[in-house]
């Protein structure tokens, strides 16, 4: 039974679709499951940060920007939600919150990258379908 589902979302029209995806099918369980909304900002190594730049804040309002579309689409909805917030390597910390939470699924959206692109750079789905100890649903 799916009780836990983690929805990765970056801002991108798939990570859309993908919540949109795991909205419909929460809500056509007999008991909605419950989504952890999950954008990680990855980690970032800066040898000298610019002056009068406060990284950590431009950080958390870039995820804010992300996940307020969000909350909006699933305002007035049944399904149980919470949203989290990470940074690290996206991969890991989708990983690691799946397994915490005891997840059954994680559903995300995958780039549209060239085959090339995938070989040389990898994705983050491609990463999560290796590592995840549980199911991986990709929306295209």
């Amino acid at each position: 039974m799916l009780e836990r589902i983690v929805v990765a979302v970056d801002g991108s029209d798939h990570a859309h679709k993908a919540l949109e995806t795991a909205v419909d099918l929460a809500e056509s369980l007999k008991h909605p499951a419950r989504l952890i909304i999950v954008h990680v900002n990855p980690s970032i190594s800066l040898n000298e940060p610019a002056l009068g730049v406060d990284l950590e804040a431009r950080i958390a309002e870039e995820g804010q920007h992300i996940i307020a579309p969000v909350e909006q689409l699933l305002s007035g909805r049944s399904i149980p939600y919470e949203t989290l917030l990470i940074a690290g390597d996206p991969v890991n910390e989708i990983c690691r919150v799946s397994n915490e939470r005891a997840c059954s699924l994680i559903v995300m959206g995958t780039g549209g990258k060239s085959m090339l692109a995938e070989i040389v750079v990898g994705s983050v789905s491609h990463g999560v379908l290796k590592y995840a100890a549980c199911p991986v649903l990709t929306v295209k």
